[in-house]
Formats: C-alpha cells, structure tokens, sequence
C-alpha cells in the first residue's frame, strides 16, 4: 500500500492493517498476538528495570523516564486492545455514513470532498509511519556506531576493561552485564534491537489509530456542514425539506461516531496525560543533570516523540469540538423558518444538541484540547522544579 489508498472511499486501510498485524485488528483467533507483545514488553523492559538496579542517580532517571515511557506505548495499545469492541463498533458506523455520502441523490462535491480528505488523511498516515521508521533506526544506529569507535580506541589505549557501553535503554539485563562486558553487550543488543523497532512500530500504530479515528469522525461532522451548506442552494422547499431529513440521519449518526470516540479513547487519553506529565518531568530532570552525548540524543528523540503525540492528540480534540460547533452554526443559518413545523421542531432539537460540547475526555477528568496541553505543560514544569530541588 503506497502513498494512495487502495480505495479512495475506505476507512482507515492502512491504520487497520497495522493494528492487524499486531492482533489489536482481528478475528478472536489470532488476538493473542498483542499478549505476546505486551508479554515481550514487561520481560524485556519492565522487569529488568525495576529489579535490576542502576550504578548512578543520572542513570536511575534515566532508566525510569524511559519505563514511564514505554509504559504509555505498551499499556496504552494494550487499554485500545481491549476497546476493541467499541473500536470495531466506531469503524462500522463511520463505513455507514460514507456509503450513505456515495449515495446517488447525494451531492458529488461531497463525496468529492471527502475523497481528497481520506487521500490527504492516509498520506499523512504513511509519512508518520516513515518518519518513525527513520527516528528508530536513527535512534538504534547512533549507539552501536558511537561504542564501536569507543570501544576501540579503548583497545588501543589498553583500558577497554574499564570501558562502559552505551545502551538502547537504561537498565540491567537479568544476570549479565550490558554495560562493561563485550559479551554481555552483544547479547543484551541482539535482544534489544528488535525490541526497539517493536516499541516503535506499537507507539507509531497508536499514534495513527488515535489520529486517524479523531480526524474521521471531525471529517464526518465537516461533511454534515457540507450538506447543509448545499441545501441553501437547492430551489424546491421540498427538496430541501428531504435534504433535511438526511442531514438529521446523518448528524445523529455523526454523534454516534463521536460517542463511541469517547468510549474508546477514553482510559487511554487518561493514561496518556498523566504518563506524559511524569515523562516530560523525569526527561528535563536527566537534561538538566546531563551533558550533550549519544544518551541525550536519544532521550531527545523520545521527549520529541512524547509531545508530537500529546500535542496532536490535543489539537485534534480541539478540532473535533470546533466542527460540532460549525454544525449549529450552519444549522442556524440553514433559513430553517422556511420549513413546516415538525421540521422546525426536529432542527431546533439538533440546534440544542449541538449547545452540548463535542469533545473527548481523559475519562471525564477534563477535555482533550490546546488549553488542557497548556496546562500540562505548566503543571510538568512546576513539578520539574520540585524534582530538581530534591534531587
């Protein structure tokens, strides 16, 4: 599948063929895939990081800022693994409302519409997903070239017994040591190369389920918008009066799609916000207490990873909640008193739906937009401050 979707008319292709291969997207009989994942995860990552000890406090920081990390990827696809049902749910109904946009009374230039919105939508989809590809092989590369060359100018200098590799993760691996054995070395990196692309590819499939998910259920509102702005052009009130009709199936299925949005998203913008607050503060605590080297890169590239995901998740949630208000606006500017009255009465229903806030929620604590980020960011600062007095 390349830079275009093998259907222009398809919801989320490529996002469901990654969760898919993962076992989050599938028949019952191949959902153990994710358990083995997550399994993959708490051996390799969870358990030797809390067991096994660091020999500094710059590497206990270190170490735990990157378990809160892969913490927020593993269980936050493992809460989404067990959503599946409104998941499934949600894609069902979002397919529901674009056969009905490819309806043939349907105006063209919707369907047309939402053509370029999804050809725009998988475009990006699949520059993230090479993006990622990029920063993990980057991310995976820079150790192994940077010890390579250490390690042999120790040799040459005659003190490689006293050298220290620089690993992928901060942490010891059961009883061998990673950090000044060769042969430890090789056997904690032949492990833990894999499972570096393995967080990559569960963080990226989380990241582009979320955004794509937020982005179709905004572009299904957009398209309830649309209809209306179209039915302003038609000349027969009945005409209109049947238009209406289906911009009232279509705005209840849209609310439909943005509750079940909040149903599967919810335990996991949870997770997200409050793992992204410890993150954020562990991450400019090892800054401040580091210098410029092959570890700051790559905790650079894990902060940078931590807030492009939070940032979109909260522009999005923005966007979403500013198209439920473009849809009582253009129903209010949709000339309803020219309708009889039980179509005035079934607008003015829509009108007050649409004074009730469109959004997700982090579980109901608070909205998912650029003020909550805001608020994050204040809040991880003010916590940062206190940790660096401690520490």
């Amino acid at each position: 599948m390349g830079f275009q979707p093998y259907d222009d008319t398809a919801v989320m292709p490529l996002v469901l063929r990654l969760l898919q291969v993962i076992g989050v997207w599938d028949e019952s009989r191949d959902r153990y895939k994710y358990l083995v994942v997550f399994a993959c995860y708490a051996f390799g990552i969870v358990i030797p990081k809390v067991f096994f000890g660091y020999p500094s406090l710059e590497a206990s920081i270190r170490g735990y800022a990157e378990l809160i990390l892969e913490t927020n990827v593993f269980a936050g696809m493992l809460l989404l693994y067990l959503r599946y049902d409104h998941l499934k749910l949600l894609v069902h109904e979002l397919r529901s409302i674009i056969r009905i946009v490819f309806r043939t009374e349907q105006p063209p230039s919707i369907g047309d519409n939402f053509v370029q919105v999804n050809q725009h939508i998988h475009k990006n989809t699949v520059f993230y997903c090479l993006y990622m590809c990029c920063v993990c092989t980057v991310y995976c590369i820079a150790p192994l070239w940077s010890n390579y060359s250490s390690y042999n100018k120790a040799l040459a200098r005659d003190n490689a017994s006293t050298f220290e590799f620089s690993l992928y993760l901060e942490q010891g691996f059961y009883w061998v040591d990673p950090r000044a054995s060769l042969l430890g070395y090789i056997v904690f990196t032949a492990f833990m190369f894999p499972m570096m692309y393995l967080c990559a590819y569960t963080g990226t499939v989380k990241v582009v389920t979320v955004f794509n998910t937020i982005k179709y259920c905004q572009t299904v509102l957009a398209i309830v918008v649309a209809k209306l702005t179209y039915l302003k052009t038609l000349p027969e009130t009945r005409q209109r009066t049947d238009g209406m009709s289906q911009v009232l199936e279509l705005h209840q299925r849209a609310l439909r799609c943005a509750e079940l949005l909040e149903l599967t998203l919810q335990p996991l913008l949870l997770l997200q916000f409050l793992l992204c607050i410890l993150s954020w503060c562990t991450m400019m605590l090892h800054f401040s207490e580091s210098g410029i080297n092959v570890r700051f890169i790559n905790m650079f590239l894990l902060f940078l990873f931590v807030s492009i995901e939070t940032f979109g998740y909260c522009y999005l949630g923005t966007r979403l909640s500013d198209e439920s208000i473009n849809v009582g606006q253009a129903l209010y500017d949709a000339n309803w008193n020219e309708f009889d009255c039980g179509m005035q009465k079934k607008i003015s229903l829509m009108i007050m739906r649409t004074q009730c806030r469109v959004g997700l929620t982090a579980a109901k604590f608070c909205f998912v937009d650029m003020e909550q980020f805001g608020a994050m960011l204040n809040m991880s600062y003010s916590l940062f401050v206190v940790l660096k007095d401690v520490f």
